[in-house]
């Protein structure tokens, strides 16, 4: 079993070296992706660690923008371009595991043939499945996000105002794909190198796809979900493996503190969102202590 992490960081570059140095094992990789924006030259020493690439391709991400879909595409799609791998995770620079790598490699194995990405259908579409109670309160946000014109991207003064005469006078969206349902929750995901090439290759061959998600808002949310819940990769879809708490009712996750460990280690999760050492840094050092120990048994 083989596997990479895809790693999107835009800062503190010491808390991304933290980061591989816990991921780090004989058969798994790590591809950086460090935002266009930024520097590179904080991140250069990363090019020094054995299974750690920086990708080549690098896009300026703007949140909730599809500038994030297309840095996601182009740092999975050169993760399978340099390996074959079993599973491709992709996380974030302020993500930590929570369990030994070993333990995550084991689990793959054990699970081979699942892909783990959260989907959550619109209840739109008429599919049973989206009358569940998780997947009816995330749209009940969402579905504005979908559906109405969003224009995060321009840069243009009044932008905001013509987003709102659009939405007003304009017919609503309509999805590219005949037949589709939308669906969505996490743009973390943890697939298998067969289900991440059809989902590239499909967004690939069906521009319309971007142009669609383009005018959304927060679409990383949406792309892959639904590209692979309207494919043959359906039946084998899993919830993600990343531990997120939006208790705070905010855009972003609250940043984990050590009043959140034993939640963490109780979730059933291997990885978690988001971690600041401006914030609490023992709640870091808690998780690094329990994942190296393992690490270091293997190797020797």
């Amino acid at each position: 079993m083989r596997a990479a992490h895809v790693i999107l960081v835009h800062k503190n570059p010491a808390q991304v070296a933290q980061l591989v140095s816990i991921l780090a094992h004989p058969d798994i990789d790590c591809f950086v992706h460090v935002d266009a924006k930024v520097d590179i030259g904080p991140y250069l020493f990363l090019n020094q660690t054995p299974g750690v690439y920086l990708c080549a391709a690098r896009t300026d991400i703007r949140w909730a923008e599809y500038s994030l879909v297309l840095g996601m595409r182009n740092a999975l799609a050169e993760a399978i371009s340099r390996g074959s791998y079993d599973y491709i995770n992709l996380i974030s620079g302020q993500d930590l595991p929570l369990q030994p790598a070993a333990q995550f490699l084991e689990f793959l194995q054990t699970n081979q043939g699942k892909e783990f990405i959260t989907c959550y259908v619109d209840p739109l579409s008429g599919d049973p499945l989206s009358q569940r109670p998780e997947a009816l309160s995330w749209w009940k946000d969402a579905h504005a996000h979908a559906w109405k014109y969003n224009l995060d991207h321009w840069r243009v003064p009044g932008k905001y105002f013509i987003q709102k005469m659009a939405n007003l006078l304009l017919p609503q969206r309509k999805f590219p794909l005949r037949g589709y349902a939308l669906a969505g929750r996490s743009g973390w995901f943890t697939l298998s190198g067969g289900a991440l090439r059809y989902a590239i290759d499909f967004l690939d061959a069906h521009p319309e796809l971007g142009k669609f998600f383009k005018y959304a808002w927060g679409s990383d949310e949406l792309v892959f979900s639904t590209i692979l819940y309207n494919s043959p990769y359906r039946k084998c879809i899993a919830d993600n493996l990343l531990y997120t708490d939006w208790s705070e009712g905010k855009p972003n996750p609250k940043v984990l503190r050590m009043e959140d460990l034993n939640t963490l280690m109780g979730s059933g999760k291997f990885f978690a969102r988001k971690f600041d050492p401006e914030v609490d840094t023992a709640v870091m050092d808690t998780l690094r202590a329990h994942s190296l120990p393992a690490l270091s048994s293997d190797k020797a």
